[in-house]
């Protein structure tokens, strides 16, 4: 008998320990992270020398997707450290790698709509890279409304930040070659801040009490497979 109660109590205290690991991944899992955080200068990097643009970039977008997952540890994925799981010297970065929980992939694209849709199912951004150039840079987002994408370079000569595309030093009608986060997959793109929230918010309300005008009619009218790739690059 004590034998049994003994073993019924563990199966409880097991149960009980995962059900508490489960909702911690959960609520870490659907932790809110604001555009201003996932745009900060801080979640940029530079290349740290000629021919690692791939790897700087990379490591720009693996550090996004980890926030977004709700990773704490977000700012350990360096060029330095993705490149200790992805890279060979005198060939370059390879084709899928996975470092801290993160696990990227390449494909190749035909078009600029190709990269809106991969940008569309990546809320975190895709490496973008130019063969021809050949530069990679972090594309980060599409904005519709102004027909913009934007980026951060990791050439030296570019700013450490989110940019238009128009400051990058490739162009994306030229891009080829892609990278992007295959797990953890499904990241929720980032929410709006408080304070923008509010001001939407605010001129909705705003719109919803300015009254109709009535207007007199009018009567008359004047006259848009490898496995790696080289490493020769900027």
């Amino acid at each position: 008998m004590k034998k049994w109660m003994l073993l019924l109590s563990l199966v409880l205290m097991i149960v009980i320990v995962n059900c508490g690991q489960a909702q911690a991944a959960e609520e870490t899992a659907t932790k809110d992270i604001t555009f201003e955080e996932l745009n900060d200068e801080n979640v940029f990097i530079k290349q740290s020398r000629r021919g690692t643009c791939t790897l700087a970039s990379s490591a720009m977008i693996m550090r996004r997707a980890a926030m977004l997952a709700g990773f704490e540890n977000w700012e350990d994925i360096t060029e330095s450290s993705v490149g200790s799981v992805a890279w060979r010297e005198g060939v370059g970065i390879s084709w899928t790698f996975t470092y801290d929980g993160v696990t990227m992939t390449h494909d190749y694209v035909s078009s600029v709509e190709d990269l809106k849709k991969l940008l569309e199912e990546h809320p975190e951004g895709i490496v973008a890279y130019d063969s021809n150039k050949p530069h990679a840079i972090a594309l980060t987002d599409y904005d519709a409304e102004t027909d913009t994408f934007y980026c951060s370079d990791p050439a030296e000569c570019c700013a450490k930040a989110r940019v238009p595309i128009s400051e990058a030093i490739i162009s994306l009608e030229n891009v080829d070659v892609v990278w992007y986060v295959t797990s953890p997959s499904n990241l929720r793109a980032p929410v709006m801040a408080a304070a923008e929230a509010n001001e939407a918010e605010e001129n909705t309300e705003a719109q919803s009490v300015i009254p109709e005008i009535e207007t007199a009619p009018v009567t008359s009218l004047d006259n848009l497979s490898h496995t790696e790739l080289k490493l020769e690059m900027n």
